[in-house]
């Protein structure tokens, strides 16, 4: 087994509350952060993704006496996530992403928070703050170059890309809780197939987190792709869909209607993560 490597005190903490919420479930340390980044996220939209909350919700961490269920070690390990990112300032979801889950796999090998703030003072002036910029990242990670961005200059759009659904959603987070405005998209940006979106800010229904049809998001393009078909006159491409190695992401209930959505009185809601 590969060695844990942490930079940030508090990642290890946070990752023993995930392992324990994992044994109660009886699920792997790497599907039970996965299924973190989804509760998280989820109780961060504004009750617009209550379905696949509960969802993850009855994965087993239900189980149990209340106040000893693995949703509740969830919940503390939430709490301690938002108390470091406070304390630090730094991405503690990058940290345990790279020194306790991945070890690396696929290059996934993130770039050191200084580092990764130099190259944003090298690249942006002091001065740059006075108008509104878009700043891209097509292959973000954890979203840690945004967020090294923003300690400079906050007034931009920020977008973060990952192939990676994990990275998307930790990118939405890490965004979302530092009170940026922008998108998390996973997406494959060398073929442009996209397959969810996230849009980042405070919304209507109190959330930082929304959810956006691809098809309707500025990062869909099998439009354009229909449309220079049309014109060179060849058959019109098929409907994107995720590659062999990527698994098919339920439907957010934000595109459900309202009485559609499951009563949280019924059982764990997102409102047990506050």
């Amino acid at each position: 087994m590969a060695k844990e490597q942490f930079f940030l005190a508090a990642s290890k903490g946070i990752l023993n509350l995930i392992d324990a919420a994992a044994d109660k479930a009886g699920l792997s340390r790497g599907q039970a952060f996965d299924d973190f980044l989804t509760l998280v996220r989820c109780s961060l939209a504004g009750q617009t993704m209550e379905e696949e909350y509960l969802a993850t919700v009855r994965k087993g961490y239900d189980k149990g006496e209340k106040g000893k269920r693995g949703i509740d070690l969830i919940v503390r390990a939430f709490a301690e996530l938002v108390n470091a990112m406070e304390e630090t300032g730094q991405d503690i979801l990058g940290d345990i992403f790279t020194g306790g889950i991945t070890y690396g796999e696929r290059g996934q090998f993130f770039t050191p928070d200084g580092v990764a703030q130099l190259m944003a003072d090298l690249t942006l002036s002091d001065n740059d703050n006075k108008e509104r910029r878009t700043i891209n990242d097509p292959a973000c990670g954890s979203g840690r170059f945004l967020l090294a961005v923003a300690k400079k200059h906050r007034n931009c759009e920020f977008i973060g890309q990952d192939v990676d659904h994990r990275c998307a959603q930790m990118t939405a987070i890490n965004l979302g809780l530092n009170g940026l405005y922008g998108w998390a998209v996973w997406q494959n940006t060398l073929t442009l197939e996209c397959y969810r979106v996230y849009k980042i800010g405070l919304n209507l229904t109190g959330g930082v987190i929304r959810e956006v049809k691809p098809e309707t998001s500025p990062f869909y393009y099998d439009a354009a792709k229909s449309q220079r078909s049309a014109a060179s006159g060849k058959p019109r491409a098929s409907k994107i869909e995720p590659g062999r190695n990527e698994q098919k992401q339920p439907a957010s209930s934000a595109e459900t209607n309202e009485s559609d959505r499951p009563n949280p009185s019924s059982g764990a809601s997102q409102l047990d993560l506050f």
